[in-house]
């Protein structure tokens, strides 16, 4: 039991972190409920996209916003890394 309540409390912790809306949660964890499948990871993708798109015209607090804002040696992130960031974010709530 105590997995299960560190794995909800892991990607609750991630989900806010994310600014993904509540009614939104039990999408991420069934993705970190297992192993993200090339099918569960295209969807994962595609909620990530939406949220960018969202960030891009209306920036908030959250992390996805600070991803879209972050530069690396004057570099700015691109999409596949922001996904590839909050996939392994995902993935790491799964096995906390």
């Amino acid at each position: 039991m105590t997995t299960t309540n560190t794995r909800q409390n892991s990607i609750a912790a991630v989900c806010e972190a994310l600014g993904v809306p509540d009614q939104d949660w039990h999408v991420f964890t069934r993705w970190a409920a297992g192993p993200l499948t090339p099918k569960t990871r295209d969807e994962l993708h595609q909620y990530v996209d939406v949220m960018i798109a969202d960030r891009c015209r209306r920036s908030t607090d959250d992390l996805i916003s600070k991803l879209i804002e972050l530069e690396v040696d004057g570099e700015e992130l691109t999409v596949d890394d922001i996904r590839r960031f909050v996939a392994d974010l995902v993935a790491g709530a799964a096995v906390s």
